[in-house]
């Protein structure tokens, strides 16, 4: 019970909450909550911008000798809360579900409570108190408007006009909407210009572009067509721009004049094509320091180390000097892991390192984000060497790195694959507590120029296709079998052959749903409003297995194939994902981080003690047709298919050229292998496993959708169903006001 209340009315977006009424309104309109789901907005609101762990709930709501499913009553709970506010786990303004510890309210709130005073009754007080409450806050809230009014007029008489309202407000306006992938939009320093990389509506190469804010003209300043340029940064003055080239013999950091006319290339660097696909899309190469006499960007030392570092380069000398030291050494990534599960942990073995070197106002320090052990940070450090300051950790910070124009902070951009759920934040140079920017949904790559800011907004089709087999090496013409403006991807083909289970976002977060094998009949089986997936059939077709982030870390789910109520299968607090049966249904075989890296689990597929199948890296595993092998893929971002016996020993590579991050696009069938071979453009081919030898069966029109999965065969050997990304756009988004 609370002594003393400074404020019982809390304020956030359109929302208000009486504290001692109990009450949720919204525009002024009661909104039906029911008592838990309140106390744990009341509870999330008394530290807000901070984790409340999931125990600190319990011990809250459920004291020690209430008896109740917790894990169930606390998931109920904030389901039906974020019902009531409209939010979401994939895209939250309000409650952020932060993996394997609690939750956290993100939104501003007006006027913030004080540790000390904020409580909730219980019922009965609440029921004796409504009425008295709401009086006195009616009064309050008459009072404080009478004072504001009061205050305007003695303002506009004294100044002539309301001085507080003169400050303008933040206003987001599309600035380049033109069909097709835009990337690294930067700002030249006067705010009035607009350079990005643009792949001009469709195919894979880029060329940079420069267009004046509030005009539609856009003028091409790159036109070779071969090759892949973007990342441009603005010289100090405005006059030229400095960029990234990635083409066969002549890839390198090169300068050309911001209106046009010759380039120059001024450092060869050590940048693969693909790289480009796997690290451009979100991480930056490049920046100018204000002085005009640096440029910073991030490259491998040599062909041999596979970490990327950020380098200096003298435009005088055009000599360089390394600043970064991250982990370079093979041996030193291989045993990394993300506790965000596969759907975050997207880059390669060699896109490790350091990226997005930006440059700090004053031109004295420099911030870069990190990739490394699983982790990726937001770091500092001096120009001119020395400690690293690292600001902030987490799974999903190396999308964009901005400062702010006065340099007290730095904007960033946390986001999933593919640019999805995105959000800026922004947070002290110092380090500290991270503040979510209200305007920049959906935000990644930011720009700040004075008080501007640019960003990118991206949307992402994924599909499921299908090509039957006339033969084990032979394919028929490509159909599109499951489709959406969202993601479908994890198609498996149930044993009987009659229907399809796969993930997707069509209900807004991803969701295991059915359909019939033709593609018709959809029905959604999952309803967590939480990232959930890779969906694997029992062997009599009875049951489905998938992994889901609901309870807040990753965790093995089993569902009735016809609907109903999921069990939870495993309860550590760990990352437990990718599911699949045993041919005998008795086991289920999944990937665990609780060691600290990724290795292949089996328990029983009712329940019970787990047991460690690997010891050097495992994921996605599959039990062979006849129950002896086990095979694998490494980990979510290494290379190869593996397989180990059933009963034990040795582990032998299957596999060596399947890619990183493709861990989801192989199957297996009696004879063999069937899998994606990205040599040069992707295409299934397919392993005989007597033979050794591999056949190519079909080319992909589109490139695969990596860190998904995305391959399946049918019982009968006939189909084969693949996801592959048909379709990749983005806008530019420009702010005004921006502080």
């Amino acid at each position: 019970m609370v002594i003393d209340y400074q404020s019982n009315i809390v304020r956030f977006g359109i929302f208000e909450v009486d504290l001692r009424a109990g009450e949720l309104r919204r525009n002024g309109s009661k909104i039906k909550l029911q008592e838990q789901p309140f106390q744990i907005l009341a509870t999330l609101l008394e530290y807000p911008g901070q984790v409340v762990t999931r125990e600190d709930l319990r011990k809250k709501l459920w004291p020690a000798d209430t008896f109740v499913d917790f894990d169930h009553s606390l998931n109920t709970g904030i389901r039906r809360l974020r019902d009531a506010l409209g939010d979401s786990a994939e895209n939250p303004r309000f409650v952020e579900t932060v993996a394997r510890r609690g939750y956290r309210f993100i939104a501003p709130i007006s006027p913030p409570l004080s540790h000390e005073v904020i409580a909730v009754l219980s019922p009965s007080e609440l029921s004796l108190q409504t009425k008295f409450w709401s009086r006195i806050s009616k009064l309050r809230i008459l009072a404080a408007g009478f004072i504001i009014v009061c205050a305007s007029i003695l303002l506009l008489v004294y100044y002539g006009e309301p001085q507080f309202f003169k400050r303008e407000q933040p206003a987001a306006v599309p600035a380049v909407t033109n069909i097709g992938e835009k990337y690294t939009p930067r700002l030249s320093p006067d705010g009035q210009r607009l350079a990005f990389a643009w792949n001009g509506g469709s195919g894979p190469h880029f060329s940079l572009y420069v267009k004046i804010v509030g005009t539609e003209e856009l003028v091409r300043l790159t036109t070779n067509e071969a090759a892949l340029d973007f990342d441009p940064v603005w010289s100090a003055d405005g006059r030229y721009i400095a960029f990234c080239r990635i083409l066969e013999g002549e890839t390198g950091v090169y300068i050309i004049p911001a209106m046009g006319g010759p380039e120059r290339r001024l450092h060869k660097t050590l940048w693969e094509e693909k790289q480009f696909y796997e690290v451009s899309w979100y991480a930056g190469r490049l920046s100018w320091s204000p002085d005009g006499k640096l440029l910073a960007f991030s490259d491998r030392a040599s062909v041999e180390e596979h970490a990327f570092a950020i380098f200096l380069l003298s435009l005088d000398s055009l000599e360089t000097r390394r600043l970064t030291f991250p982990v370079s050494s093979r041996e030193g990534l291989r045993g990394e892991v993300s506790s965000s599960g596969p759907a975050l942990a997207f880059v390669s073995l060699r896109s490790k390192g350091d990226f997005n070197p930006a440059f700090s106002p004053d031109g004295r320090r420099i911030a870069f984000a990190r990739i490394s052990r699983g982790t990726q940070s937001i770091n500092t450090i001096p120009v001119s060497g020395g400690k690293e300051e690292r600001l902030i950790s987490g799974d999903t910070f190396n999308w964009g790195l901005a400062w702010t124009s006065d340099g007290h902070n730095l904007v960033f951009a946390n986001a999933g694959w593919l640019g999805t759920n995105a959000s800026l934040w922004k947070i002290s140079f110092r380090g500290g507590q991270a503040e979510r920017v209200q305007f920049g949904e959906g935000g990644i790559e930011p720009s700040v120029a004075g008080s501007r800011l640019a960003y990118v907004q991206q949307r992402a089709n994924i599909n499921v296709w299908r090509r039957n087999l006339s033969s084990l090496v032979s394919a028929g013409s490509p159909e599109r079998l499951i489709a959406s403006t969202k993601m479908e991807s994890g198609p498996q083909v149930s044993p009987d052959g009659t229907r399809i289970a796969f993930e997707s976002t069509r209900s807004g977060a991803y969701e295991v749903w059915v359909c019939r094998s033709d593609g018709t009949g959809l029905i959604q089986l999952t309803h967590f409003n939480s990232h959930t997936g890779t969906p694997r059939w029992s062997p009599d077709g009875q049951q489905i297995a998938f992994d889901s982030r609901a309870a807040g870390n990753a965790d093995i789910y089993i569902l009735d194939s016809q609907g109903g109520v999921p069990h939870r299968l495993t309860v550590e607090p760990s990352g437990d994902v990718v599911p699949s049966w045993s041919r005998d249904g008795r086991w289920i075989y999944f990937a665990s981080d609780r060691t600290g890296g990724w290795e292949v689990w089996k328990m029983l597929s009712g329940g019970g003690p787990a047991v460690q199948v690997t010891r050097h890296g495992g994921f996605a595993p599959f039990e062979s047709g006849d129950g002896r092998f086990i095979y694998y893929a490494k980990g979510p971002t290494l290379p190869g298919l593996w397989r180990i016996s059933s009963s034990g020993g040795e582990e032998v590579e299957v596999i060596g050229s399947l890619e990183a991050g493709l861990w989801g696009y192989w199957a297996l069938v009696d004879p063999g292998i069937y899998y994606l071979s990205s040599t040069s453009k992707p295409e299934i081919a397919f392993l005989d496993l007597a033979t050794r030898r591999s056949t190519k069966i079909f080319a992909m029109d589109n490139p695969p959708a990596r860190e998904a999965p995305g391959l399946g065969v049918s019982p009968d050997g006939r189909t084969v169903l693949y996801t592959q990304l048909d379709d990749l756009n983005s806008d530019i988004i420009l702010v005004d006001n921006f502080r």
